[in-house]
C-alpha cells in the first residue's frame, strides 16, 4: 500500500487563477452490510481554494462560488488583470 497522493488529500485540480487553485474532492456514496442490514452512507462534494500547498478556504459546494471568491481576492490585491478572459467568461466572474 502506497502513501496518499495529492488527489486523495487535496482533491482534483479544477482551474488555476494566477497563484490560486480551485480543487474538488468527491466521495461516492457507499452501501455495505452492517448486522444483516444494508446501510448507505451518502456521498459528499467539497470545493476548496489552495495557494500552493496551503489551504485558503474550504467547505464550499460550488465551483463558481470558489472561482468568484478567488477573483475577489485578486481584485483586492490589484492583480485581476492576470486572470484569463476564458475563465472570466466560463465562470461568469464579476
Amino acid at each position: 500500500m502506497g502513501g496518499k497522493k495529492t488527489m486523495e488529500t487535496r482533491g482534483h485540480h479544477i482551474c488555476k487563477m494566477v497563484n490560486y487553485e480551485v480543487r474538488q474532492r468527491i466521495v461516492q456514496p457507499t452501501t455495505r452490510k452492517l448486522q444483516g442490514k444494508l446501510v448507505t452512507t451518502p456521498g459528499t462534494r467539497d470545493v476548496m481554494i489552495y495557494k500552493g500547498k496551503d489551504k485558503v478556504e474550504g467547505g464550499m459546494k460550488e465551483i463558481k462560488k470558489a472561482a468568484q471568491k478567488i477573483y475577489d481576492l485578486l481584485k483586492n490585491s490589484g492583480s485581476e488583470s492576470y486572470v484569463s478572459k476564458k475563465l472570466i467568461k466560463k465562470y461568469d466572474l464579476v
